[in-house]
């Protein structure tokens, strides 16, 4: 069974507060974009690696990568939603139905290798895997203090799923209007109620929209 890598950069970084988009700020002498680009090519479990970018992007993006055969860039959409749908769209003459697709957000550089290999392994057991975080604690604005829920978490990438479920789900979407989905999860949900396999995530694993990110993740990655 194949098990196809979709790795989504096609944001423009406007909350990094850096002049640079964040894909090509250097962290320990390396682009960030990086890190999750070779953690997935180094990984036995991944057999291809598709980047989705925005067309301004592109070119230096192409040179950066320009040693690894295995890599295709295509450029995505307007939004998280449209750029997943144009690279299920891309694989669609080459993926059959039940190979797995591991769609990750390229702002998540410091995934590890044993994270995704049991993010793949989990879905090939169960059809579906996305790992999560504890997040019961959140700051109630009206009454300025700090509550806690159970039972909710932070779900992080990547999210794996079977090739054909996310393209009936995405095409579904599409030719509905049906947009705003911030992630794979809550697509897959919204079109047949999925109940997606979750195991624990990573706190390194962090989405790194502002550059203060960097600075909690930071003992991490040296």
């Amino acid at each position: 069974m194949k098990t196809y890598g979709v790795i989504l950069a096609a944001g423009e970084s406007t909350r990094f507060d850096v002049e640079v988009n964040k894909l090509f700020y250097k962290v320990n002498g390396k682009e960030l974009v990086l890190y999750p680009v070779e953690t997935f090519l180094e990984n036995n479990e991944i057999d291809e690696v598709i980047i989705v970018c925005s067309e301004s992007n592109m070119t230096e993006l192409e040179g950066l990568l320009a040693k690894h055969q295995s890599v295709s860039i295509i450029v995505g959409g307007d939004s998280r939603q449209e750029s997943e749908y144009c690279a299920l769209q891309h694989l669609q003459n080459k993926a059959t139905d039940n190979c797995l697709v591991a769609i990750h957000d390229a702002a998540r550089s410091f995934i590890s290798s044993e994270l995704l290999t049991s993010l793949v392994n989990t879905a090939k057991k169960f059809g579906s895997a996305s790992p999560y975080l504890d997040n019961s604690n959140f700051y109630d604005i009206k009454n300025n203090k700090f509550v806690t829920k159970k039972k909710i978490v932070d779900i992080q990438t990547p999210q794996v799923y079977k090739y054909k479920e996310l393209f009936e789900c995405y095409s579904f979407l599409s030719k509905n209007n049906i947009t705003g989905m911030v992630d794979t999860t809550e697509s897959m949900f919204n079109f047949n109620k999925f109940e997606t396999h979750v195991i624990r995530g990573e706190e390194k694993n962090l989405k790194i929209t502002y550059k203060n990110d960097l600075e909690i993740i930071q003992k991490e990655i040296i």
